[in-house]
């Protein structure tokens, strides 16, 4: 029998396009990373990709308010940001944010929601003294922009379709929106997990000069933070340092960068003090809470509990740990002085 090749070709192409066509039909419709419209109701969404779905987040969700950072910030509750000050917030947090992750989402926030309440950015100062403009990890800058011709990566993505459209229907797998991107409160929070994941250091550094980092800083402020804090003066930018542990500054102590870091975070409030806009919360000052390493899964995540009490702080009108540009030299000059005072030693 002569076998007709030519029709089987023929068919495994139209088969073959046909499959295509029903894949880029059920990513468009579906749209797990958000691209075209918000969470369709009886659907189930996974989200849990930072980087591929924060940008359809900032897109085509309704919010009047962001929360901006690093892992530090990613166990916030935003359903607490409701119930305390009346705010309908988003997380478009980053693990291991860099300023440049800040402005790549920002620019999408700003362009969407130019009429925003309120930011909420976690600064991390050992991600503002690096010399590159690079992001966490990299991103997928066809999900940033508006073009749909580009936008084939998403419709005929495997993983898009099996992780993200299939599994969680299969499995009535849902998250929870106020719970986006919660990865630390599954941790252990105890002296005995922060320590088994640090390594006490072994040999001192001479410290290195107090303005090494400076000039990088200011260069991240201009490029990546500020522009957005003057061109939005309707939005208040509400900026806070998150309390690491004291492992974090014994291991800053020791690579010789403990008084250049906080000269860095001293130089970061100065620029931000330019803005009115903004108001500033240092939570590493508080001393009780971050020589507790009972509060601690390793050397600067903390408990939910918290990313709970901070939330409860930007709602009052008297936080103990708000700076303003009348006492932030006190706050940082008491910092540096117990941080520099500190018996290591003896805590170990």
């Amino acid at each position: 029998m002569k076998t007709n090749y030519k029709k089987h070709i023929l068919l495994f192409f139209i088969f073959f396009s046909a499959a295509m066509i029903l894949s880029a039909a059920a990513v468009v419709t579906v749209d797990p990373f958000f691209q075209y419209h918000k969470p369709l109701k009886g659907l189930c969404y996974i989200i849990d990709n930072q980087t591929s779905q924060n940008p359809g987040i900032a897109k085509t969700f309704d919010y009047d308010s962001v929360i901006l950072g690093s892992s530090m910030t990613v166990n916030f509750d935003t359903s607490l940001f409701e119930e305390t000050m009346g705010l309908h917030t988003v997380k478009l947090c980053y693990n291991g944010a860099y300023p440049k992750d800040i402005d790549e989402i920002m620019k999408l926030v700003s362009l969407y929601h130019p009429d925003l309440k309120e930011v909420f950015l976690g600064i991390d100062i050992n991600t503002y003294k690096t010399p590159a403009d690079v992001t966490a990890y990299e991103l997928p800058y066809y999900l940033y922009d508006d073009l749909l011709l580009n936008d084939v990566s998403y419709w005929l993505n495997k993983d898009v379709l099996l992780d993200y459209i299939l599994k969680p229907q299969m499995k009535h797998e849902n998250t929870p929106l106020n719970e986006i991107y919660w990865s630390w409160i599954h941790f252990s929070y105890n002296r005995e997990a922060a320590l088994a994941s640090y390594q006490i250091p072994d040999t001192f550094h001479e410290p290195l000069p107090s303005d090494i980092y400076l000039e990088d800083i200011e260069d991240h402020m201009r490029d990546h933070i500020l522009p957005y804090i003057e061109s939005m003066p309707d939005t208040r930018f509400t900026i806070f340092f998150p309390p690491y542990s004291i492992l974090y500054w014994h291991s800053r102590r020791a690579d010789g960068s403990l008084a250049a870091e906080l000269a860095g975070e001293r130089k970061i409030m100065e620029l931000l003090f330019s803005c009115p806009n903004v108001r500033i919360f240092y939570f590493q000052n508080d001393f009780d809470y971050i020589t507790d390493l009972n509060h601690y899964c390793d050397y600067s995540h903390y408990s939910p509990e918290m990313n709970a009490q901070m939330t409860r702080w930007f709602a009052a009108d008297d936080c103990p740990y708000e700076v303003t540009p009348e006492n932030y030299e006190a706050v940082m000059d008491e910092t540096e002085q117990w941080m520099e005072a500190f018996d290591f030693e003896h805590y170990f």
